[in-house]
């Protein structure tokens, strides 16, 4: 499923030549992504890195903005068990709420890429008496290696992306980037934002 079609800027056709070497992943593969007329290019990009760094069989994109209540990318097994739920940016408690509750067994991540995503999602925890996201995994992508890729677009890239500790290695044509996807810990950001 790739969301609603209605409001489609453009799509792109990426070839992606994967060595997920954090989970053992070597995967060459195409996949065509939707880009809304109202995501920047910015959200589109975090998506994707998103879902290559969660990487894994049966992984898809649904919603395209975070409008629905369809996490940004899911992983489903063959009788419809949702294994992965993940989301790009801060998403509305209630949403994350829901999911914690419909699908204990799933992994649950969220990607951070705006600067003051963090600061956002702390707010939810504001009157929390214990860590109810403990089994939710957290990340922060980084918003400058984002500015690059936009920067570099094309309708019909190849890329060869390695993943090794967190830390993305992708080649683009002759160009080499890297990025470190930051482990958040959630809880204790929310303790210093409220010593702050």
């Amino acid at each position: 499923m790739q969301g609603d079609m209605t409001f489609v800027a453009a799509f792109y056709s990426f070839t992606i030549e994967l060595n997920h070497a954090d989970s053992g992943i070597f995967s060459s593969f195409r996949i065509k992504v939707p880009r809304h007329e109202l995501e920047s290019h910015e959200h589109f990009y975090a998506r994707l890195m998103a879902y290559i760094h969660s990487y894994r069989s049966e992984i898809e994109f649904t919603n395209i903005i975070d409008d629905s209540k369809e996490p940004t990318v899911v992983a489903r097994d063959a009788i419809g068990t949702t294994n992965l739920w993940l989301v790009v940016g801060a998403p509305e408690k209630r949403k994350l709420e829901l999911s914690l509750k419909q699908h204990p067994n799933a992994e649950h991540r969220i990607y951070f890429y705006q600067e003051d995503d963090v600061a956002r999602f702390c707010h939810y925890l504001r009157g929390s008496k214990t860590n109810w996201v403990e089994n939710v995994r957290f990340y922060k992508l980084d918003s400058e290696f984002l500015s690059r890729l936009v920067d570099c677009e094309s309708s019909s890239p190849y890329w060869r992306v390695s993943v090794i500790d967190d830390r993305i290695y992708l080649s683009i044509d002759e160009l080499d980037l890297e990025s470190e996807i930051t482990n958040i810990d959630i809880w204790e950001a929310f303790q210093g934002s409220i010593a702050g």
